[in-house]
């Protein structure tokens, strides 16, 4: 496909990727988001959750590096024709050190925790609706492709250099776009084993204590003590430090879109906190952004 035409594609799945993000926070706030603790789906379309989850989730990398290493030009140094000793195997090697190939890691570096980590830690997850993880596939083939696409064939040349030298020439935001991506995969992480451990615990409650042990419980530590899901707004703080580190427009509007399923998922779940666990539950915290929301 000749660049010309393939960028005219790019931008109209752009653009309509973006105004999908407006139907999904719509969808969210009419039907509720159907999986996790907000559903209880047993049908004939409930699918296991765990594999569902992973399969969904490996998408993303997978169709980044598609996309990302598919670029026809070959001009990225990424795929050596060589042995390991030739000069093109060095280069790839460089392409890596780059900052299009940190870029790429990054991603990459995410989504092993999300797709395979995360989930294998977890007690059990409930079935899912097969619906909801078909939109997950394509979500994540969309925006997999577009990110990958950006980085191989549109984005501008300085992503060429050296990762160092690319952060040195826009040094306060790019330097503050790696340290929200750094703090927000970290935060991610550490509260998503907050739940883990609550889920884990309250599940032998249960084979202890039979049906007079809740399934669920009011999770405390970290930013708990200021929002109910402390998880969501570290990950929007790590793909705000990735768009804020690449300039990327597709970056820039997975963002968009994960604002807008996480923050109406986020009073979702806020919600259902308040009214399982009514005066048990601090009133102190707010949805996804303290004091505010």
């Amino acid at each position: 496909m000749a660049q010309a035409t393939e960028r005219a594609l790019f931008d109209a799945v752009l653009r309509g990727f973006q105004v999908s993000s407006l139907a999904i926070a719509g969808s969210l706030l009419v039907t509720g988001s159907p999986y996790g603790s907000q559903t209880n789906y047993r049908g004939r379309l409930a699918v296991n959750g765990r594999v569902a989850w992973i399969a969904m989730e490996l998408v993303s990398p997978a169709m980044l590096l598609y996309a990302y290493l598919g670029h026809p030009a070959r001009d990225l140094g990424v795929v050596p024709a060589g042995g390991p000793g030739s000069e093109s195997a060095h280069s790839g090697l460089a392409a890596w050190r780059t900052a299009r190939g940190a870029l790429v890691l990054a991603w990459l570096v995410h989504y092993v925790y999300r797709a395979l980590v995360y989930p294998l830690q977890q007690q059990a997850r409930k079935p899912m609706h097969l619906g909801i993880a078909l939109s997950a596939v394509v979500f994540n083939t969309v925006n997999g492709y577009l990110n990958g696409r950006w980085l191989a064939a549109f984005a501008p040349a300085e992503l060429g250099q050296p990762f160092a030298a690319y952060v040195a020439a826009d040094a306060l935001r790019r330097s503050a776009g790696l340290a929200l991506f750094a703090a927000g995969l970290g935060g991610n992480i550490y509260h998503d084993s907050i739940l883990t451990g609550l889920s884990h615990r309250q599940a032998a409650l249960q084979t202890a204590a039979g049906a007079r042990a809740r399934r669920y419980a009011v999770p405390h530590g970290g930013l708990f003590a200021l929002v109910s899901c402390p998880h969501y707004l570290c990950e929007l703080a790590e793909w705000l430090g990735y768009a804020l580190v690449s300039g990327s427009p597709a970056a820039w509007t997975f963002l968009l879109n994960a604002a807008c399923n996480l923050v109406p998922r986020a009073r979702l779940i806020h919600r259902w906190y308040r009214t399982t666990f009514a005066a048990e539950y601090p009133t102190s915290r707010t949805a996804i952004i303290p004091f505010l929301f």
